[in-house]
């Protein structure tokens, strides 16, 4: 593997955890507007992780659900 090749890589999944880690604070801000206004105010960055993966993990289960 090339040295371009594994640097492509590395970006694309760099973006990809970027653009989730994105979407989940998006989430959380309009469903849990409070908490996360807390958590920022409060500099508790693990109630925010939490919060978090638990959006990801029931967006999990609803996705597997359909299969």
């Amino acid at each position: 593997m090339k040295t371009r090749d594994l640097a492509m890589t590395t970006a694309g999944v760099v973006a990809v955890a970027a653009w989730i880690a994105a979407s989940v604070t998006a989430w959380l801000l309009v469903t849990a507007p409070a908490t996360v206004a807390m958590a920022i105010n409060g500099r508790d960055a693990q109630s925010l992780v939490h919060l978090g993966l638990r959006a990801l993990y029931d967006l999990l289960v609803r996705l597997v659900s359909y299969l």
